[in-house]
C-alpha cells in the first residue's frame, strides 16, 4: 500500500512508547511512566495501576537505584542506564518480551567483553548490583551493551512542550525558558523507545516532524512537507539547521555519513 500525505497531516498519532524514563532532573516533576507533568513526581492517575503491574512493584521490592543514579548524576546526567534499568524491570515483571528490542539496528561490534566500552561494563556492573541478584542472570555486560547500543541509535529525547495551565504569565515564561534550555542542553523530559518511529531513517531534509502533542511521552508524526506515494519517511537525528560540517560531526556517533539530497547539494556548493 502506498499513501500520500499533505504537509501538516498526521502520519501516526499518539503512539505510546515501548519503554521510557524521565531524566534525573525531572524525577520530582514528571510521571515515572508517561512523563506527564505531576506535582511531586508520583505516577499520574492514569498510570498508577499500570505502572505497578508493568515495573513499579518489582522496582520497589527488589531494586536499589541509589548508586546508579549517583553515577549518572556524576557523569552529566546520563539517561540510557536509567532506561536500561526500566527495560530490565519490565522484562522481569513480564510486561516486555526480552526479544522485543532485537529488531532495532545496533552496533554489531560490541557483543563481547573485549569490544564493549569500559564505561558500559561499569554501568552494567552498577545495574546488576542495583537488582541485587533478582535479575535471573539477565543483566550481563553483553546484554547491557546490546540494549544500550540500540538505545544510542534508536531512542528519542522526549521534548514535551510546557502546558498552558500555568496560573501566571511569569510561570508560563519560566516554563518556556526551562523547555528551551532542556532542548539546548539535550536534557528534555526523558528518553523513550517506540515501535514505528524508532525505525525511521535520518535525513538532513526530513519529511516528517516528531512531536509530543498530548502532554506525555506519546509521540505524533506529522508530514513536514508533501509526501508522495512510495517516498521514504525520514526524520532528523540532529539539528538540521546546522552547517553541513556541524551536521556530519553530530552524526558521527550514529556511524554513517549522510548522503541525503541536501548534503549532496551542500557539498557541491562548497567545492
Amino acid at each position: 500500500f502506498f499513501f500520500f500525505f499533505n504537509e501538516g497531516e498526521v502520519i501516526l498519532q499518539n503512539q505510546k512508547p515501548l519503554a521510557c524514563h524521565r531524566t534525573l532532573a525531572n524525577a520530582t516533576t514528571r510521571c515515572g511512566r508517561c512523563l506527564k507533568e505531576t506535582r511531586d513526581g508520583a505516577f499520574c492517575d492514569e498510570c498508577a495501576s499500570n505502572a505497578r503491574r508493568e515495573f513499579a512493584d518489582f522496582e520497589r521490592k527488589y531494586v536499589d537505584m541509589t548508586a546508579l543514579n549517583q553515577y549518572c548524576a556524576n557523569n552529566g546526567g546520563l539517561k540510557f542506564p536509567l532506561l536500561c534499568a526500566r527495560i530490565a524491570a519490565m522484562i522481569l515483571s513480564g510486561s516486555l518480551n526480552e526479544q522485543t528490542l532485537e529488531w532495532l539496528c545496533h552496533a554489531s561490534n560490541v557483543n563481547n567483553q573485549e569490544t564493549i566500552p569500559p564505561q558500559w561494563i561499569e554501568e552494567a556492573r552498577l545495574l546488576s548490583a542495583a537488582f541485587n541478584g533478582t535479575d535471573d542472570g539477565l543483566i550481563t555486560p553483553e546484554w547491557y551493551a546490546g540494549v544500550t547500543s540500540r538505545l544510542h541509535l534508536n531512542a528519542f529525547r522526549v521534548e514535551i512542550p510546557p502546558t498552558s495551565s500555568s496560573t501566571t504569565s511569569s510561570d508560563w515564561k519560566s516554563a518556556m525558558v526551562a523547555s528551551l534550555d532542556a532542548i539546548t542542553t539535550g536534557r528534555g523530559s526523558g528518553s523513550a523507545i517506540y515501535v514505528l518511529p524508532s525505525l525511521l531513517n535520518h535525513s538532513c531534509a526530513p519529511n516528517v516532524d516528531v512531536k509530543w502533542e498530548s502532554g506525555d511521552a506519546a509521540v505524533t508524526l506529522r508530514a513536514s512537507d508533501d509526501v508522495a506515494p512510495g517516498e521514504e519517511l525520514t526524520i532528523t537525528y540532529i539539528d538540521a539547521n546546522a552547517s553541513i560540517d556541524a551536521r556530519q560531526r553530530a552524526l558521527e556517533p550514529y556511524g554513517f555519513t549522510c548522503a541525503c539530497a541536501r548534503c549532496v547539494e551542500d557539498r557541491q556548493r562548497s567545492t
